[in-house]
């Protein structure tokens, strides 16, 4: 049975795709055309086409049935020029499509710097969120893309912001072991050892995948080696259930308790037992 935030959430796109089907009726047949040759244009980056039917007066307020404009459609695509364009024809710099998406995060989740600092410069929102609630910054931080992160941060990008699934930009940056990005991040001051969805921290999902340089970079930042997830596991015992053995080590050289249990009452040394890693079992039961 749906929520009444889902059934919420469905009525409202109901309405907009009826809202959009309505006005789209109720034009001419020949702006009809002019409108959709502009969405088509900008998403292919046609400058001089999208020049010529804004003068013959295609709409910049036009949109497809995914709630698209023509400079959302320009700016995934990191057509610049066609997004200066769109600007200066009066399009609206955070108009959003049907997931709540602005050329700012579509641009961000493409890796498109120039196009990004365009709609920066233009008032763009740098902490608007999606459906997902997903913002330009962790959108190009799960691109790994260094510079736009530098450009999101330094014009006001919010690094507390968290999504859906209980993840930070932090989070996100020690996960791909991007130490770069994730240098940028904890220059900002953000808490090391903050808790994120199933109370993991950022070194625990570091740990989780391996990364030797970021489990590096966040203990120097002074994350704590035995926090406890929700399921009262650590990052030595994620680590070990995954068979990372060099990450086991670093860890337990920076104080890691082997000797903890989970909920279930399972050491390090179990999890690395059960998931089959005899050289992980080894390290531990030397240490």
């Amino acid at each position: 049975m749906r929520s009444g935030s889902e059934i919420l959430t469905c009525g409202v796109v109901l309405l907009t795709l009826a809202c959009s089907a309505f006005a789209m009726a109720a034009e001419p047949i020949d702006s009809r055309q002019a409108n959709l040759r502009l969405l088509a244009a900008a998403g292919a980056g046609d400058a001089a086409t999208v020049e010529q039917l804004l003068r013959e007066g295609a709409s910049v307020k036009t949109r497809n049935r995914f709630g698209a404009t023509p400079l959302i459609q320009a700016a995934r695509g990191g057509h610049t020029t066609v997004v200066r364009t769109l600007l200066a024809a009066g399009a609206d710099v955070d108009q959003t499509n049907l997931e709540q998406a602005t050329p700012l995060l579509v641009a961000a989740h493409q890796g498109h710097l120039e196009t990004a600092g365009v709609l920066i410069q233009d008032g763009a929102d740098v902490n608007h969120v999606d459906t997902q609630l997903l913002s330009p910054l962790i959108h190009a931080v799960y691109g790994s893309h260094v510079a736009l992160v530098k450009l999101l941060l330094e014009s006001g990008a919010e690094v507390e912001l968290v999504d859906r699934t209980g993840k930070s930009a932090l989070v996100y940056a020690a996960a791909a072991g991007h130490v770069e990005i994730l240098a940028l991040i904890l220059d900002r001051g953000v808490a090391v050892n903050e808790r994120f969805g199933n109370e993991l921290t950022a070194l625990m999902w570091a740990a989780g995948y391996g990364h030797l340089d970021a489990i590096e970079m966040l203990l120097a930042a002074g994350a704590q080696v035995n926090l406890l997830d929700k399921r009262g596991m650590t990052a030595l015992m994620i680590a070990s259930g995954q068979g990372h053995t060099s990450s086991v080590r670093i860890l337990l050289e920076a104080g890691a308790d082997e000797s903890l249990q989970d909920h279930a009452g399972k050491t390090a040394r179990d999890h690395a037992a059960a998931a089959g890693y005899p050289a992980v079992v080894d390290l531990l039961g030397a240490h």
